[in-house]
């Protein structure tokens, strides 16, 4: 059985303006992201809510 709490949503500025922030989804144990968002958002708090629902997504593929 796979732990969600070993999932977690990161918000990084990684552009310029006017669009800068993007979610990135990391697992425990990497450093690397295992999913991160093709579209860019304007606040940060607009990039973790999509952030959220995206790990909500990815974690109903996993059988629990």
């Amino acid at each position: 059985m796979i732990d969600y709490a070993d999932f977690s949503v990161v918000v990084k500025n990684r552009a310029p303006p006017p669009k800068p922030w993007r979610w990135e989804i990391y697992r425990a144990g990497r450093t690397s992201p295992i999913e991160q968002s093709k579209a860019f958002f304007e606040t940060m708090t607009e990039a973790n809510r999509a952030g959220k629902m995206a790990l909500g997504l990815l974690l109903s593929e996993y059988p629990g």
